[in-house]
């Protein structure tokens, strides 16, 4: 629920943004001004459910676990072989004798 306010907040602040130059031309001062601490209210809002995502996620970290359990990629079997400084050498001495 946060992530989906976090990202509806950060969309509207930077459209805010890129209107403000527009803002300022075009209706004068203070509305640009308005529009700066609108952006700046949104953007605060983003943080602030930034927040409190990462709050709840410390306070219920099996729902959060448990996904990032089931999408891991197991390693294949012979990765640490592959890792091995003997393996390394055989490998480099191989494509040296290629040359």
């Amino acid at each position: 629920m946060f992530k989906i306010l976090r990202i509806v907040c950060c969309v509207i602040c930077a459209l805010l943004l890129a209107a403000c130059v527009f803002v300022f031309i075009y209706l004068g001062t203070v509305w640009g001004i308005a529009d700066v601490i609108a952006a700046a209210a949104f953007f605060a809002l983003t943080m602030l459910f930034k927040s409190l995502q990462e709050d709840y996620e410390k306070k219920h970290p099996e729902k959060f676990t448990a996904a990032a359990e089931e999408s891991a990629v197991p390693l294949p079997s012979d990765a640490e072989e592959s890792q091995s400084p003997d393996k390394l050498v055989e490998t480099q001495n191989a494509l040296n004798e290629d040359e």
